[in-house]
């Protein structure tokens, strides 16, 4: 039991840490050209039993041969890996990721089925600390959808939140022309 709180204590502050680095302008991240195909079905494989053991019913589109966007390769995974977890720890039943070109850019979009969302609860998800009050189990930090947006404001990605019916969708608008 200790050593499970001491982790989690390390994973806030390793967490609050990284954003107040990245709100600072502090974080540097070395953009390149990055194959968000790779690097997101890479993670798929990684978390596939995540995703049986919790019993997902899982939809998958990942177009191919879509263009590299301009990005940092670590940070793509770390907003990939938030996302997902953040889908695993609150998601219900149907989770839905999708990669695809839409114009100049390409758009990841991760999507889960939840109950413990409500439509004014959706401007704040990418705030500090926010967890909504249905979704409070004293496992989570409330960092990690900031993480998400701050990292993607870095690259010039556009992060979106959207509850559609029972369905709450992170979209990630990535830019293909180096800015």
């Amino acid at each position: 039991m200790i050593t499970g709180r001491a982790r989690a204590l390390q994973s806030l502050i390793t967490s609050f840490y990284d954003l107040s680095r990245l709100e600072g302008g502090e974080y540097l991240l070395q953009r390149e050209k990055v194959d968000l195909y790779a690097s997101l079905s890479g993670l798929l494989a990684a978390f596939y039993n995540d995703f049986t053991d919790r019993g997902f019913d899982m939809e998958v589109e990942l177009a191919e041969g879509l263009p590299q966007v301009w990005a940092d390769a670590g940070a793509v995974l770390r907003i990939f890996t938030n996302l997902i977890r953040n889908a695993l720890e609150h998601g219900e039943g149907r989770m839905e990721i999708r990669l695809y070109q839409e114009g100049g850019q390409v758009v990841s979009r991760f999507s889960n089925e939840t109950h413990a969302l409500t439509a004014e609860d959706v401007p704040h998800v990418f705030d500090r600390f926010f967890t909504s009050d249905k979704m409070r189990t004293g496992r989570n930090t409330g960092l990690g959808l900031a993480i998400v947006k701050a990292l993607a404001g870095q690259m010039d990605c556009r992060a979106e939140a959207a509850l559609e019916g029972d369905m709450f969708a992170i979209t990630l608008r990535w830019p293909v022309e180096r800015r």
